[in-house]
Order: structure tokens, then sequence, then C-alpha cells
């Protein structure tokens, strides 16, 4: 793998919002994320936090002056926990909503990302198209996460003969050898994560079938009471958006990330 320099962004801060932040009455918020989730959230060569998820909070950062963000990396599975439990403020790691985690939290009204999710199977699996072609097979995917979702609710339709789950929670590297071993028969990944796999692993898995729903839309999530805050990154996601700076953010981060590394 090519090592890695993303280009520094560039935000400009007003001196006047800096001495505010400085000098005004600033609240510290605990942001947690991951660390080893490129080019979304992980560690650069010198070790500090990276990724599209840190960029664009520190360009929120920068334009709240009542917060100050501090970075907590926490393992996917324990970010909503920590968060329920008002151990952080903000989770960002590629969240997408869903009615159960709807109950429990707060979602940005905003989104800053969309991907299209899929089934994945590998190169000469023939087979599969579709989950209807799952049921009975083995489906390995994250716990906790939008796509278990999915899947249990499919197989609360069809008890008779479900899709058979194996929930992962280790490295990419064990998905990787399990789906190229036959030892599980499909996973689920988004057309960022397959490009990823693809491109660091010695495999070229593919997608079947249709995309799973609409867009996924990558949201921030928030404690349930916490209006006040989410409101506030509404407001200014929406004018990363406007400005073309949220754009900006992901060509020099995601973009460069995958211009920037190869087999």
């Amino acid at each position: 793998m090519k090592k890695l320099f993303l280009l520094p962004l560039l935000a400009v801060i007003l001196t006047a919002g800096c001495a505010k932040k400085e000098t005004g009455q600033v609240r510290t918020l605990r942001v947690g994320t991951g660390n080893d989730y490129p080019p979304y959230c992980y560690l650069d060569p010198n070790g500090d936090l990276a990724g599209f998820e840190k960029d664009v909070m520190d360009a929120i950062d920068k334009k709240l002056d009542e917060y100050r963000f501090t970075y907590e990396i926490l393992d996917f599975k324990s970010i909503l926990t920590s968060l329920e439990a008002g151990r952080i403020d903000i989770a960002a790691h590629q969240y997408v909503s869903n009615e159960e985690r709807e109950e429990k939290f707060l979602f940005s009204g905003e989104s800053y990302i969309g991907n299209h999710a899929y089934i994945v199977v590998a190169e000469k699996t023939n087979d599969i198209h579709g989950f209807d072609d799952l049921r009975g097979k083995t489906l390995s995917i994250a716990p906790a996460s939008g796509w278990a979702y999915i899947v249990e609710s499919y197989n609360a339709k069809h008890q008779d003969n479900p899709i058979l789950v194996n929930y992962y929670e280790s490295t990419p590297d064990i998905l990787v050898t399990n789906l190229s071993t036959g030892a599980i028969d499909a996973t689920m990944m988004t057309d960022s994560d397959l490009k990823l796999i693809n491109t660091f692993w010695p495999v070229n898995f593919k997608t079947v079938g249709e995309s799973i729903g609409e867009l996924e839309e990558s949201r921030f999530v928030f404690q349930k009471n916490a209006t006040d805050l989410r409101d506030a990154v509404d407001r200014v996601l929406k004018e990363l958006k406007d400005s073309g700076e949220l754009e900006a953010i992901r060509k020099k981060t995601v973009d460069t990330f995958f211009k920037n590394v190869g087999r």
C-alpha cells in the first residue's frame, strides 16, 4: 500500500470568530469515532486521527463558536453505547438511521455523504442474485449495523428458511478470507467499501442484484435530548453544502485517498 499523505483542509477562520471561541463561554463536546475505517476514520502515518469524519467535524467546529470538539476513538460497536450512556456527545462513523436507532437517538437532519449498499459475493459466485437466494446460506455482517437491522427484519418474515447470519467483529482480513474460501456465502458493503477491499486485498469481489434500498445517507448521531446541538450542526452542514466546502472536503479526503493507494 502506498503511504497516504492527505492534503490539509483549506478552511478560512475569521479572526473575530477565533477570539470569541477563546474567550467566550465554550462547551467542550466529545465526538466518538473509529480508527480502522479508511478513508472515513483512521490513523495517518504519524498516528493521528484522520479521515472524512474528522475533517467534516473540524469544519463544523470552526463555524460553531459556542462548541469545541474533542475526539474519542472507540470500537464501532461501542460508539452508540457510549452515546446512549452519555460518555460522548456525538457519534461520527457513517451512521445510517433506522427505526430502532431513532427510538434512542437524534440524527442530523442533514446528511454529509451517501453510498449505495449491495450484497457482495466472491468473484466466481453465480447463484446469488438477491436476498431470496441467501435463504439457508450464510451472510456475514457487522452487529448493531443498519444492515443487521435489514437482515433481521427480513428473517422475521421468512422464519421457515431464514438467512444464516454470521456477525463479525474482527478485522476485515477475516471477512475477506472467509468470503474468498467459501466459509461464508456473502456479505454486505457500500460501493465505497467494496472499492476499498478490492484495492487493498488481492481479490475481485463483486456486487449482485440491485442496491439495497435507497442511497444510504450518513448522518451524525446525538443524544435524544440534544436538539439544540443537532440544530446547530444541521445549520452548519447546510452552509457547507451550499458553499461547496463539503464537496471540497470529500474530494480532498475520500477521492485523494483512493487516488494515492493501490495494490
